[in-house]
């Protein structure tokens, strides 16, 4: 075996991994990004019915009604 397949049977696979880690991490971040955008859109519906079941409950106050 010759240095140069020596060099290519060790090097090129680990040059590969390396690659292969890189590109895992970016589509990891995008990932996360595209998951806390979602969480961000839930969040505003779930955040808009709270409030108006508390303005439900300020109005049934007011009218004596019994919450």
């Amino acid at each position: 075996m010759s240095n140069v397949q020596l060099y290519f049977a060790i090097g090129l696979p680990s040059v590969l991994a390396l690659i292969n880690l890189g590109v895992m991490l970016v589509l990891f971040t995008d990932l996360g990004s595209r998951i806390q955008r979602l969480a961000e859109r839930v969040d505003n519906p779930v955040g808009a019915i709270n409030e108006l079941g508390k303005r439900l409950t300020r109005v049934e106050i007011k009218l004596g009604i019994q919450p």
